[in-house]
């Protein structure tokens, strides 16, 4: 029997995974995406409601500023942590792999979300000027961009043989960087892939240390205190507004890393919300199909039904954003067709 909020088609998944010694997945990475990409679309939709159905004020801000402290750099560590599973790989193979697994849904995607604002006549940008996401990433769109150059520069130093504190010494200089207002240049994506990179690094280092096989194997006991410590010292940060200065950038954003693989490892020790690891799965298709679910729920209950309650606009749009998108997965899954999300090999197919 699969485990509650794990459908037969999401098992059959893992069990695949699991079927591959190079590709065995680790059910905590997944539980930590799971909270990562919740915290995506509860912060998505907050910032959409923000100025119409809920007043910006300090509870607000503080909430906002507690999430993007340590979402996105969650999400480089797992990459980073993952990464030398490419690096094992022949270097055409594992281009090629994230060509697919990454650039796709990130062009895809990006004219699909950037032509249904056309439409309902919310873009500020012509059609016209779409080519442009070849070096201006648009929206939260950003983040697949640059998890992609991140993730190539990363393969292309190890396939040179050069180690991985040096490549992450690399990254942590590059944000140091940031401190003394270096100038990169007039192209912005320099500047996320700055303020990015050395939490890949750091997901990079972690796995050679384990630092996730030895969160695990604390006592369970303390796994919840010391994820509600972490999140909380996050918290009073943001209601002092210290998440606002870079010089507390990086030791917050680790602390939520550290919080959230706590209680990761204690949702997978005792299972439960195992809705959280199916979230993690399929964390790629949630976050490219999320904003459009989002957008529509806020507008049927703004609009069609003239509810203006925050609290129901929070919770619906949330739900919305998770469950339709994979509603849509599974949908396309059903169909035959992958290509809505993944641009699958010609093995595997």
């Amino acid at each position: 029997m699969n485990p509650p909020g794990i459908s037969a088609l999401d098992r059959a998944t893992v069990d695949a995974f699991r079927t591959g010694a190079q590709s065995q997945r680790i059910a905590l990475i997944d539980y930590a995406k799971g909270i990562g990409i919740f915290l995506v679309v509860l912060g998505h939709v907050l910032r959409g409601l923000t100025g119409t159905v809920l007043r910006e004020n300090a509870l607000t801000q503080a909430l906002d500023q507690w999430i993007y402290a340590f979402h996105m750099p969650l999400f480089f560590f797992l990459s980073g942590y993952l990464a030398e599973r490419s690096v094992s790989k022949p270097l055409g193979t594992a281009i090629s792999s994230k060509l697919r697994a990454i650039a796709y849904p990130y062009f895809l995607w990006s004219v699909i979300q950037e032509t249904l604002r056309h439409l309902a006549g919310i873009s500020d940008q012509p059609l016209s000027s779409l080519w442009r996401i070849t070096y201006l990433p648009i929206l939260q769109f950003w983040f697949l961009y640059v998890l992609f150059a991140v993730s190539l520069v990363y393969l292309l130093l190890r396939k040179l043989k050069v180690p991985v504190a040096v490549c992450f010494a690399g990254f942590a200089l590059l944000f140091a960087s940031e401190f003394i207002d270096l100038s990169l240049g007039p192209w912005p994506v320099l500047y996320m892939i700055r303020l990015n990179a050395v939490y890949f690094g750091l997901g990079a280092i972690a796995r050679r240390v384990d630092w996730v096989g030895q969160i695990q194997r604390v006592q369970h006991s303390i796994l919840l205190p010391s994820a509600f410590f972490g999140f909380s010292l996050i918290a009073l940060a943001a209601i002092v507004n210290l998440t606002r200065l870079e010089l507390w950038l990086f030791p917050l954003a680790v602390l939520g890393i550290f919080a959230s693989l706590s209680l990761s490892a204690y949702l997978d020790t005792v299972q439960r919300v195992s809705v959280l690891q199916t979230w993690g799965l399929r964390s790629l298709e949630i976050f490219v199909a999320h904003t459009i679910f989002t957008a529509a729920a806020r507008i049927v209950l703004q609009t069609g039904l003239h509810i203006h309650q925050p609290v129901i606009h929070i919770l619906v749009g949330t739900a919305v954003g998770l469950g339709a998108s994979l509603w849509l997965y599974r949908l396309c899954m059903q169909l035959r067709l992958p290509y809505l999300f993944r641009l699958q090999s010609a093995s595997a197919s």
